[in-house]
């Protein structure tokens, strides 16, 4: 979940823009004028009263306002370095006004927007939303070059309008559950020079799958992951390019146990820069570095639930009842009984180079409860539950990276249908007395072992 915020001071010098001399930056209107006979002349081949029939139909609707009507595209796979041209059509409905402006983003095959094309094209420049009157279909033609060094297999477009600091809601089609309409994803040839993404990504019918073994004594929750349990835990296979499956750019797997009373969770992540600034619960943790948790526990598709931890131990929760209903994060007043503790492998959040993470997690089963539902008790035996995991993880340069245990296939988290299976076995860990090394020092341990030989 990602949210770009414009600012007050934008919106006001972009408007006075677009006004000129005739309002001036000190003249804060509600309504922006009408076009006149020569502008509507003008912008005649972009505005029209008849309805246009897209290459690619889409029927996103903002609102009750505008609705993304489909698009055009002059090639079939886009060339990282060689420009494409991309239509889209509007049909506006009622009129916005007030300063509303549209906002498009591109963004890579793993969800990272890369790319800003809010005032590119005709319309954008002489035309802004803020002026559409009802009942208008507009062309609204961009030019687009991605970057010669591209290294996605795909990019991602979305379509949103905003003012200020609101946006319009998406009230049906595809969105990324922040107010962006999803509206194409396009091939990507491999540039010059270029890695090209190796594709591995299962069939699409397959699923991860986890055996969770029961804990044979108490886990001590410290964010250490050293008791003999966690030790024999089968961990997870290596989290994915959620878009693909291809190898992830974040190196993280999970290990789960479970009891009568709760489920557990052991997350290793390798970070070398820690970024983790929300100081509150439920703050936009998945915005910088975080490990989330998606839990269906019919595995209907409904009732699903979604935690995340940052490696300073703050804590976001809600659950949905539908796919990303009710908008725009679900329930946010639901908050699990969790008990998490973080052990970092560096300090987050100043300028000194960093390792990585470890996050021990419990969350009682009664917490998975929905209002006024009855309370979940322990699941019996050779039981499944649906989960998925991700990982969030800021850059240096303000982007962010993502990874995820079962692959989406799509550019968005939450898609019940791919989380993966988890197993409650009743294998219960054999008890050991050996020393068990904490994640980090068990590959500090293994690099000086391969050095000696």
């Amino acid at each position: 979940m990602k949210t770009t915020n414009h600012s007050k001071f934008r919106t006001l010098m972009m408007l006075a823009t677009l006004a000129g001399p005739v309002l001036g930056l000190s003249a804060c209107v509600e309504e922006s004028p009408a076009l006149t006979p020569t502008e509507r002349e003008a912008l005649r081949e972009f505005i029209s009263t008849t309805a246009p029939t897209p290459q690619h139909p889409l029927e996103i609707q903002f609102e009750n306002k505008v609705e993304l009507m489909g698009y055009d595209i002059d090639v079939e796979t886009i060339t990282p370095g060689q420009p494409f041209t991309i239509t889209w059509y509007w049909h506006v409905q009622r009129r916005l006004g007030g300063g509303w402006l549209q906002f498009t983003h591109l963004a890579d095959a793993s969800g990272t927007d890369r790319l800003n094309q809010d005032a590119a094209g005709t319309i954008r420049e002489r035309y802004p939303a803020s002026r559409w009157m009802p009942n208008e279909y507009i062309r609204d033609v961009q030019t687009v070059t991605l970057p010669a060094d591209w290294n996605s297999d795909r990019v991602m477009i979305y379509h949103g309008f905003w003012h200020e600091d609101h946006r319009l809601q998406v009230a049906s089609g595809p969105s990324d559950g922040e107010n962006r309409g999803r509206a194409a994803s396009i091939p990507v040839s491999a540039a010059a020079g270029a890695t090209p993404t190796t594709i591995i990504a299962p069939p699409a019918a397959a699923l991860p799958s986890l055996n969770v073994r029961h804990a044979s004594a108490a886990v001590q929750i410290d964010g250490q992951l050293n008791e003999a349990d966690w030790a024999a835990a089968p961990a997870s296979s290596a989290f994915v390019n959620t878009m693909n499956g291809s190898r992830g750019e974040v190196r993280a797997n999970v290990k789960m146990l479970w009891d009568e009373q709760a489920v557990y969770f052991g997350f290793d992540v390798a970070d070398d820069y820690l970024h983790a600034t929300g100081n509150t619960r439920d703050a936009h943790l998945w915005e910088q570095d975080c490990v989330e948790i998606m839990v269906d526990p019919d595995g209907d598709g409904t009732n699903y639930f979604e935690l995340q931890v940052a490696p300073t131990g703050q804590v976001f929760d809600t659950h949905y009842d539908t796919r990303r209903q009710p908008q725009p994060f679900g329930h946010v007043d639901w908050n699990a009984s969790i008990e998490t503790r973080v052990s970092t492998r560096g300090t987050p959040n100043d300028d000194t180079a960093d390792e990585g993470y470890t996050v021990e997690i419990r969350i009682p089963w009664a917490s998975f409860r929905h209002g006024d539902g009855p309370l979940l008790v322990a699941p019996a035996i050779d039981s499944t539950w649906r989960f998925n995991f991700y990982v969030m993880d800021a850059r240096p340069d303000g982007g962010q990276r993502t990874a995820g245990w079962s692959p989406t296939l799509e550019g968005d988290f939450h898609v019940p249908a791919r989380f993966g299976r988890a197993v409650m076995t009743g294998e219960t860990p054999a008890p050991s007395a050996a020393l068990v090394l904490p994640p980090g020092m068990q590959r500090a341990a293994a690099q000086l072992a391969a050095a000696a030989h």
